[in-house]
């Protein structure tokens, strides 16, 4: 079966009627894997990496130096293409950079992180009821905390128009169910630096929010739905 990303879970929850649901949820489970070419695989690009790679890059480092230089790079290309889908990109890139300037990523990041795990392949789907959820963590991170050893991560989620907090929590459910998953056993999940970041509209989703009920945890009740229709 082909890995369902929480899009994917977000498109079901809206559809707007039963029939719509049913057809929408039997291709999801229908559907084979894609095979996976070199030439697919080069294909095209990141439509946002220009302002993603950024945002990692302050995160993972700690510091605010990556903004202006890229602010200023993508400054000139756009000054210097005539394409208009090219300059659509980058002012929408250069938006973004420009909001992120003023959000503040270091509260975002324990102080002294230990190590930064590798995230493989395979570790990226995990089963729900027995169907492959698609979750792509942007950093996983150790640290040491009141004498604990603790893992959180980040996932960057860029989308042209943003996503509600309501879906925006689906995404950070999905990842406090990656880390519980595959580091529990060595790690305590740190509930507060598990978090999923809309860069399009600059907001957060800890997962503290879903744990305490003020964001409601959507993953099990979708999938649920969708193996029932």
């Amino acid at each position: 079966m082909e890995k369902i990303t929480i899009k994917e879970l977000i498109e079901f929850r809206g559809k707007t009627s039963g029939k719509l649901k049913n057809n929408f949820a039997f291709k999801l489970k229908t559907r084979k894997p894609k095979e996976k070419t070199d030439d697919a695989k080069d294909s095209g690009g990141n439509y946002w990496a220009i302002s993603t790679s950024s945002i990692y890059n302050t995160f993972k480092s700690g510091k605010d130096e990556f903004y202006d230089v890229k602010i200023n790079d993508v400054l000139s290309r756009l000054a210097n293409t005539d394409n208009q889908k090219d300059k659509v990109m980058y002012q929408r890139n250069l938006d973004i950079l420009n909001n992120f300037k003023e959000f503040d990523l270091h509260h975002l990041r324990p102080l002294d992180i230990t190590t930064f795990e590798t995230v493989h392949k395979e570790q990226k789907i995990i089963s729900i009821n027995n169907l492959p959820i698609y979750i792509n963590p942007s950093l996983v991170f150790c640290f040491e905390r009141n004498g604990k050893k603790e893992i959180g991560a980040i996932a960057l989620i860029p989308q042209l128009g943003g996503y509600q907090k309501s879906q925006l929590g689906m995404f950070c459910e999905m990842l406090y169910k990656f880390l519980h998953k595959h580091y529990s056993n060595e790690f305590q999940i740190a509930e507060d630096f598990c978090i999923a970041i809309d860069t399009f509209n600059a907001q957060k989703i800890i997962y503290l929010e879903l744990s305490t009920g003020k964001i409601p945890r959507l993953i099990d009740l979708t999938v649920d739905e969708i193996k029932s229709s």
